[in-house]
């Protein structure tokens, strides 16, 4: 739901100041201030200092469906909005408030990728290829490889709070990438540390190596880090749910994903 604290209640003065800031000879995707003067059914009307009215359909104002925007807006109100059309032979200029918002929202999640820091998103949906989050008013993606193994993981409710990293984004495609996985490991660096030797379970045996459950996070023991060097089959020497040893050799901060070793176990030992 909405609140009234999401539009910015400037006075009368400052609306004025903020006027001045800006040319009259208004563009396409031009920000400007704007103060209601009318409420309508399907639009409202938004004095932006041009010669003729300014439109802002409801469908532009939250990214949500309200039934009474009365509600949330009240003549008189002032705020910043996004031109997304000047039309003077036809004496139409069509506003977006929401789009404002989608704007700070993304230079927003540019600071935050930047400055690398876990942040919290709020679970909203499961679907067959991952969680779909929110974050910063923005919706995100969090597949499943960057879910962790924990069966909890798996039973998340709708609205719990989740850590997690932004791994990729793209404002014009409008996505957000995200990883539960990354931020565990970056909260754990104690446990998820190059040189440590730990005990992980064996969750699945490939032709190629082991994947072994640590903590929670998937790390794969390549058969050439196996200690055992025969030609028998992984299957014949290890059981899955099975706990052994291993040291954690490379760490990939990107994937949330562990290179383990068993060999250098033994070496060290």
């Amino acid at each position: 739901m909405c609140e009234k604290k999401q539009i910015y209640n400037f006075t009368y003065n400052k609306f004025t100041a903020l006027i001045n800031k800006y040319q009259y000879n208004f563009h396409n995707k031009d920000i400007v201030a704007g103060s209601i003067f009318s409420i309508e059914s399907r639009h409202i009307l938004v004095d932006i200092g041009a010669p003729h009215v300014a439109f802002l359909p409801l469908e532009e104002v939250f990214s949500q469906k309200i039934d009474n925007m009365a509600t949330y807006l009240n003549v008189g109100q002032v705020f910043e909005l996004y031109i997304l059309l000047v039309d003077y032979e036809h004496k139409q200029i069509i506003l977006s408030f929401k789009k404002v918002n989608l704007i700070k929202s993304w230079k927003r999640i540019q600071q935050l990728y930047t400055e690398n820091i876990i942040l919290n998103t709020r679970i909203m949906k499961l679907n067959k290829g991952g969680y779909i989050v929110t974050l910063e008013g923005l919706k995100g993606f969090v597949p499943k490889s960057h879910l962790l193994l924990s069966k909890s993981d798996l039973n998340i409710n709708i609205d719990n709070i989740m850590p997690a990293k932004i791994l990729e984004f793209n404002e014009h495609n409008n996505y957000l990438l995200l990883s539960f996985k990354c931020a565990y490991m970056e909260k754990n660096p104690l446990i998820f540390k190059l040189g440590n030797i730990i005990k992980g379970q064996i969750e699945s045996i490939q032709p190629y190596g082991l994947f072994v459950n640590i903590y929670s996070i998937q790390g794969l023991l390549h058969i050439s880090e196996i200690i055992e060097n025969n030609t028998s089959a992984l299957e014949k020497q290890f059981q899955i749910g099975q706990i052994i040893s291993v040291m954690i050799i490379h760490i990939d901060n990107k994937n949330g994903k562990l290179t383990l070793s068993q060999k250098r176990v033994k070496e060290k030992v």
